[in-house]
């Protein structure tokens, strides 16, 4: 083997050493956020919610404001009622919830014609 050969293997190490480092890193990452829960809305947003409201129903149509702001990338969005019955949520449990988290200052809704979905607006601001 000449020194070129050498030099050329030796470089190969080298990069394939790197490369396995940096495989190795990215899975420890993976491994660490795989242990972290989950629950599609922060944490804080959560509590505040089981703080300001009381009953399951609230917390259920809270959840789904959240998902439906981040989901449409807007702080208005419209509740769809086939979602919620899908949750176990009736209109008319929706519009109850609504009017909770209205007075608990997480939401603002917004009139519209009969017949219409009403418009929630997110107001909740991260501490």
């Amino acid at each position: 083997m000449t020194t070129a050969e050498r030099d050329l293997a030796e470089w190969d190490r080298e990069i394939e050493a790197d490369f396995q480092r940096a495989v190795a890193a990215t899975k420890r990452t993976a491994r660490l956020e795989r242990g972290r829960r989950h629950v599609g809305v922060p944490l804080n947003f959560l509590i505040d919610v089981c703080q300001r409201t009381e009953g399951r129903t609230a917390l259920v149509v809270a959840l789904f404001v959240y998902r439906r702001t981040h989901v449409c990338r807007s702080r208005t969005v419209t509740l769809p009622d086939s979602e919620l019955v899908e949750l176990g949520v009736s209109p008319r449990q929706k519009r109850k919830a609504l009017v909770k988290l209205e007075a608990a200052g997480l939401v603002r809704l917004e009139k519209v014609a009969p017949g219409r979905a009403t418009k929630v607006t997110l107001t909740w601001k991260p501490n």
